[in-house]
């Protein structure tokens, strides 16, 4: 995919925007973590499990982490698309009284 599908689907902050906005993480970092620790253990139980009931205990789990780690990301994603706005509005607030804004 290009930098102009991206932009024609409206997944790129507009370019006067670019590097104007904090860009640290907002995933909880030792949740995921233990998402993927766990994602990692239940194809350990599948392997072990040798088509028995351990492989489908272990494939549920994998499937509930799985889940979850998406879920923590998207999550994720939507703080950070917050964030971005109350950074745009907070600089529009400050454009308005002829501040310079701070980044």
């Amino acid at each position: 995919m290009s930098i102009d599908d991206l932009r024609d689907q409206g997944v790129l902050l507009p370019e006067e925007e670019w590097g104007e906005h904090r860009l640290e993480t907002t995933v909880h970092v030792v949740p995921l973590a233990a998402g993927f620790a766990v994602a990692v253990a239940s194809l350990a139980v599948i392997y072990l499990g040798d088509g028995g009931i351990l492989t489908w205990v272990g494939s549920g789990v994998f499937l509930l982490a799985l889940y979850a780690v998406t879920w923590m990301c998207d999550r994720a994603v939507l703080r950070q698309r917050e964030r971005f706005r109350e950074e745009r509005r907070h600089a529009g607030s400050h454009e308005e009284e002829g501040e310079e804004p701070a980044h």
